[in-house]
């Protein structure tokens, strides 16, 4: 039998790019029927890898999957993994971080203009036949500060966008030094960043440290016509201390592509709270990003698959 590479689930159509990488070199490519952990038990023990997108690959269906070489991530974050895990039967696991970089800040670019400028009440007003909208009057956001927890390469690439229209932009949680193009001021924690910034604008990884890093004790610190801006996981984010901080005006409004639970429930209030901007994980999503991190898993596949290590342009392995 050929060696297969169990794909768990996808967000896009088709298969095309991953078998003609795979199928090329020899190799079987299944995709999975569904997500469900039952399934995903069924078909791990006779995965020689496994390419994951948003399914969970808990500890029960990873402990079945004695022939796997490695699990790889179409995307950045491992939430859904169970590293240790995987750690413990010797089973590599990668990701691709960087493949849409300048997606994600585009998106979060996006929300913090359609919030500041009034977008959505614009665009009511205009589609229910009306013109005027008297005493409506956006801030300036070249006289704005950006708070950005979290300077990684997103963080950076949101930087140099809002440097670009005049905003001052600090940041928290960080060691990296930053590229010479950015002109960014490292504050001393996130207490301070929350009661400096208009914008306030998460960017690190979800981990057991991060949970929950913006709760109601965050919130209360900000301006009361401060924003929230969420593209990078929605287990950052309190939910519930986010919509108690909008309905009770703590602060002014929010931007999120992910939340927590994700999808939201079709009666969640932050679906309908007018001072919220939810769109539906999408910040990641461009033609050439979806490309790219399928030709970059496919090939890592196709290498691990003829015993070579991936190479590092493609792929990153997670420690």
């Amino acid at each position: 039998m050929s060696p297969i590479a169990l794909v768990t689930d996808i967000d896009w159509d088709g298969l095309e790019i991953e078998t003609g990488i795979l199928e090329a070199a020899g190799y079987e490519v299944v995709l999975a029927p569904d997500p469900s952990p039952a399934t995903m038990a069924r078909l791990a023990p006779s995965a020689d890898v496994i390419l994951v997108c948003f399914a969970t690959l808990p500890s029960a269906v990873i402990e079945v999957a004695q022939k796997a070489r490695a699990i790889l991530r179409y995307g950045g974050g491992i939430n859904n993994i169970d590293h240790a895990r995987a750690a413990l039967q010797n089973i590599p696991v990668y990701n691709v971080p960087d493949f849409c970089i300048e997606e994600v800040a585009d998106h979060a670019l996006m929300l913090i203009l359609a919030i500041t400028r009034g977008l959505e009440d614009q665009l009511r007003t205009t589609r229910s036949g009306g013109w005027a909208m008297p005493g409506v009057l956006p801030p300036r956001l070249s006289t704005k500060t950006l708070g950005l927890v979290g300077m990684g390469r997103t963080g950076q690439a949101l930087a140099r966008r809002a440097e670009a229209l005049g905003m001052r932009v600090l940041y928290t949680m960080s060691s990296r030094p930053l590229p010479s193009d950015i002109r960014a001021t490292q504050v001393a924690d996130l207490a301070t960043l929350a009661k400096e910034a208009d914008v306030l604008s998460v960017h690190v990884p979800m981990t057991a440290e991060t949970a929950g890093l913006i709760n109601r004790d965050v919130l209360e610190m900000m301006k009361p016509d401060a924003i929230v801006i969420n593209v990078a996981r929605g287990g950052l984010v309190v939910t519930d201390d986010l919509v108690s901080a909008l309905h009770d005006r703590v602060i002014a409004g929010a931007g999120i592509d992910v939340t927590d639970p994700e999808p939201l429930p079709e009666d969640h209030p932050l679906r309908t709270l007018p001072q919220c901007l939810v769109t539906p994980h999408f910040a990641y999503r461009s033609s050439a990003a979806i490309t790219e991190v399928r030709e970059r898993v496919a090939r890592a596949a196709r290498d691990i698959l003829s015993g070579r290590t991936p190479d590092t342009d493609d792929v990153s392995l997670v420690t």
